[in-house]
């Protein structure tokens, strides 16, 4: 819910107020999934802009979504081994699996003094450049599902795709460490390398568009998990495919409701108060 009311109504804000030009289209919302259903935003911009794409993205090794596998991954922050309980799967276009190796060599181009080097000779901004950070291991993955959206659907530089970075590179310096202690220094050859093969040569292979029977398939797919492992009661899982179940649960009216109860708690508990 709050995904879908401030997340999906930020991103169209931005889109219409900085972004939005005589020939721009907001053409793609594309996000990991997980438990906290970030990709909830997907269903809110569906209702200003039909012509919308929401793409899940998920790690290649583990290929829940893409082809109902499992398996370890090294993309950090982002759900697996299930479809989240949350995720209205009836509006989800495609899955975009992301080969884990693409994001850590991404990552180390992106962030090393060689890698950053080759970005500035090839014509990147610098601006652009030193903002690279802000992006860490889970947003490279969107970053790279992005991509993958653009080449598949043959977007130009017309149509707009919106991913979350959910956490920056603060969080992961430790990884680069890891990856210079197991693989050696970043060279300037290994940031050619690392440009030429996941990004100026990706393709659209692993990217999978749903149509109404897998969109269905992944939806029952929940039922081993969240029925016979978390005991949720089959009746409900029924009501998730029910379109109208969701038109309700992100009604205003509930949304209200549930301010109203925020409310009642700051006031309660005086935390907002003391803060003043």
């Amino acid at each position: 819910m709050w995904h879908y009311h401030v997340t999906g109504s930020l991103i169209s804000e931005v889109y219409e107020n900085q972004i939005r030009g005589p020939s721009s289209r907001l053409a793609g919302f594309i996000s990991a999934t997980g438990s906290a259903g970030t990709i909830a935003a997907g269903d809110y911009l569906r209702t200003k802009y039909p012509q919308l794409r929401v793409v899940a993205a998920e790690a290649l090794q583990c290929p829940t979504l893409y082809q109902f596998g499992f398996g370890a991954h090294r993309i950090e922050g982002i759900g697996d081994k299930h479809v989240p309980w949350v995720h209205n799967v009836r509006n989800t276009d495609a899955v975009a699996a992301v080969d884990d190796e693409a994001v850590m060599q991404l990552m180390r181009l992106f962030n090393e003094i060689e890698g950053k080097n080759l970005l500035a000779a090839s014509g990147v901004p610098e601006a652009t450049i030193e903002s690279l950070d802000l992006a860490g291991i889970s947003g490279i993955c969107n970053l790279v599902a992005a991509v993958k959206t653009a080449e598949y659907y043959e977007m130009d530089r017309n149509d707009v795709l919106f991913i979350p970075l959910t956490d920056s590179m603060e969080l992961y310096g430790s990884r680069l460490e890891e990856m210079t202690e197991a693989r050696g220094r970043f060279s300037a050859r290994d940031a050619i390398s690392v440009a030429a093969t996941y990004l100026d040569g990706h393709t659209t292979s692993l990217f999978r568009e749903l149509n109404y029977q897998e969109r269905k398939a992944l939806h029952q797919f929940k039922y081993f998990t969240w029925v016979e492992q978390q005991g949720r009661d089959v009746e409900d899982l029924r009501r998730l495919w029910d379109e109208s179940f969701w038109r309700d649960i992100f009604a205003e009216e509930r949304i209200a409701e549930w301010d109203r109860r925020i409310t009642e708690f700051n006031e309660a508990t005086g935390v907002l108060k003391n803060m003043e």
